[in-house]
């Protein structure tokens, strides 16, 4: 057991343990020490020298490195460190160009609540990156985006040419950007990439006021898009590239568009932190409130699309166990996690589940299912996403989930095409013809939360109002997609419910034509609701590990987030030490609700939080299984209609190895 120390805080007693440093009594005493290269995720860097308190006897010291011993007397705020702090913070902003009125982060930036407390004088230096560059990870070059703009004037109605190419320049712009011009070389960008995630896309080269950091040119490594540097990063040098100028220009011209905004599960925990709520605050009907307030004409949920990705991961869990297929099967709801896998690991691709993430399928059955109801084409449904996400921006450019101009001449509305026989997708990645983004923008919870400021929705005091049906209902089970383990835990539920269905009827026949037997209990109460909790999957740990009896069958359950985690896990499937059955992977810490798109800061203490009020919703929800949800089995019984083909060309796709993203300068 360590020992007790005891120490004097300006002039207070305090208790603390050896090994402890000062950050540490003062954090967990609610002592105010400005920090901006600490991170609790991270070991200690020591290099912005803004956490300096006076230590008698030692004089002016960085509280994040300096250790306590018994007697220690230590003083926080002394005019010597005032002055030292200020004079840091000074230097710091020679090396960050401020460009705080277009930075999506102004609002919650470490480094600016800093100098304004200090006073700091943010030009008594030159700003030294001044010509420093701007990189944008994942961009196209101008040839692939002027071949895809010559694509949209030859087969796109003059009307939507502008949207639609503003939309390619967009997508081709990239996921991630670096601007190195407002990087203060704190070094945890490189170190959450290379030791947390171990992607290692970020190097540093040089020394003192020549250390720059940068991208790498090695082409056996590439960045995920995951953002985890974009949460650590206390100066708002790496943002997802921002969709919300495009977003804004929609809702101030139309254009007679339809424009629906769908929400993902874990946004309703996290977002309320923007406008000062309280960690893990549920602002479900808040969202919906606002998203009409911003002018869109329909607020839906991807807890609903989490829904359907759980019937049909279901479904296809029962059938690799079935099937004799090579296991485990792999979730495939993270496109970090799937970007990691067929970029650096593709020999396990195939194990990739085929199921859609849950917002790709919301927009695939808002383009189509819902526009049918509300009599419109395809094409005038624009579908913005609210993710957690900073990779689900490079989700929605990829050819695999765009809807293809086959799709149903009927849908799409573009009168000079050959009419399609069948009303689903054809997967062929050699044909040469236009196809519509399945989600057309990605909004980070940071740029929702900038758009509503800039356009002073005061959101704590908005009206709550519910989500619009038919795409806004939702189970407990969609809810927790959100926290690490919920997919799986979705996907068991209904799976036990699946297997009891085939051992009553013999096929899974009543499932496809979305027949309730469930909630039908009157009629079918020999079959019961089943498993609705699988603590087993739950909790933070980088990798969880359980034996799950399902339908009499033993599974043994692999639960990892963080791609450090992902990597080890992989590399001991690979080399057989370990077998699974079934694996969930999550390229972030927590899963989505620390994802890179999410609000700053991030913990593991807030983590938790999120992860339990997501737990909480779905434990006080009456319906907890996506096999309940009666707007899912509405689809499944008037619209697909049993029918595999559509079932298969609308929900699902395939994954394969790929090639660098690398990135580009602008």
């Amino acid at each position: 057991m360590s020992k007790k120390i005891q120490i004097l805080i300006n002039n207070k007693n305090y208790f603390a343990q050896e090994g402890q440093t000062i950050l540490d009594i003062a954090i967990k005493n609610n002592l105010f020490i400005p920090t901006l290269c600490k991170h609790p995720d991270l070991k200690i860097h020591g290099k912005c020298r803004v956490c300096l308190v006076e230590v008698e006897g030692l004089g002016v010291v960085t509280s994040c490195s300096t250790p306590v011993e018994n007697g220690m007397k230590i003083k926080l705020d002394t005019p010597d460190v005032a002055r030292a702090r200020k004079i840091n913070l000074e230097m710091i902003f020679a090396e960050h160009i401020e460009k705080c009125e277009s930075c999506v982060q102004s609002d919650s930036c470490a480094l600016k609540d800093s100098s304004k407390k200090y006073a700091a004088p943010l030009a008594r230096f030159n700003d030294r990156k001044k010509n420093y560059p701007v990189w944008h990870f994942g961009a196209l070059g101008e040839r692939a985006i002027k071949k895809k703009k010559k694509e949209i004037d030859e087969k796109i109605e003059k009307k939507d040419v502008e949207l639609r190419k503003k939309q390619v320049k967009q997508h081709g712009t990239g996921f991630i950007q670096f601007d190195a011009s407002k990087c203060i070389d704190c070094g945890i960008c490189t170190e959450i990439c290379r030791e947390k995630q171990t992607v290692d896309f970020y190097e540093t080269h040089g020394k003192g006021y020549l250390t720059q950091t940068k991208p790498t040119d090695d082409f056996k490594r590439d960045c995920t898009y995951c953002g985890q540097c974009v949460v650590h990063c206390p100066a708002g040098a790496i943002q997802g590239v921002s969709h919300w100028k495009n977003v804004e220009e929609l809702l101030e011209n139309k254009q007679d568009k339809v424009l629906v905004a769908q929400i993902a599960p874990s946004i309703r925990v996290s977002i309320g932190e923007e406008f000062g709520m309280d960690y893990g605050q549920v602002v479900t009907e808040q969202l919906a409130a606002a998203i009409h307030e911003l002018g869109f004409d329909y607020a839906f949920d991807v807890t609903c699309g989490a829904d359907f990705t759980t019937y049909e991961e279901a479904r296809e869990l029962i059938h690799w166990l079935e099937s004799g297929k090579n296991r485990p099967m792999l979730t495939s709801c993270c496109p970090g996690w799937v970007k990691f896998v067929e970029f650096y690991y593709p020999d396990f691709a195939p194990h990739l589940t085929t199921t859609r993430s849950p917002h790709i399928i919301s927009g695939i059955l808002a383009k189509t299912y819902f526009a049918d109801l509300i009599d419109k084409k395809a094409k005038d449904i624009i579908v913005v996403s609210i993710m957690p996400c900073t990779a689900k921006k490079q989700e929605i450019s990829l050819y695999r989930h765009k809807l293809d101009s086959d799709l149903c001449i009927e849908r799409l509305g573009f009168e000079d095409y050959e009419i399609a026989t069948k009303c689903f997708i054809k997967h062929n990645e050699n044909k040469d013809e236009l196809r519509l983004p399945a989600v057309d923008y990605v909004l980070t919870a940071r740029e929702f939360a900038y758009l509503l400021k800039r356009n002073k929705i005061d959101f704590a005091k908005i009206k709550p109002r519910a989500m619009d049906s038919p795409l806004g209902e939702y189970s407990g089970a969609g809810v927790i997609y959100g926290a690490s383990g919920g997919v799986m835990e979705s996907a068991l539920r209904t799976a036990d419910a699946f297997l009891r269905v085939k051992k009553k009827f013999g096929s899974l026949e009543p499932v496809l034509l979305g027949k309730n037997f469930v909630s039908d209990k009157k009629r079918l109460s020999n079959i019961a609701t089943g498993r609705i909790d699988f603590k087993e999957v739950r909790g933070e740990q980088g990798i969880k590990e359980a034996t799950v009896k399902l339908g009499g069958i033993k599974l043994k359950m692999a639960v990892v987030n963080g791609l450090g985690n992902a990597r080890a896990l992989l590399d001991n499937l690979a080399a057989r030490r370990v077998k699974y059955d079934y694996v969930e992977a999550m390229a972030c810490p927590g899963g989505c609700i620390g994802g890179g798109g999410q609000p700053v800061p991030v913990s593991s203490q807030i983590r938790i939080k999120r992860s339990v009020a997501l737990y909480g919703i779905d434990k006080d929800l009456k319906i907890r299984t996506a096999h309940d949800n009666v707007a899912l089995l509405k689809v499944y019984r008037d619209y697909f209609q049993g029918d595999e083909a559509v079932i298969e060309s609308l929900l699902h796709c395939r994954y394969n190895k790929i090639d660098r993203g690398g990135y580009k300068e602008v």
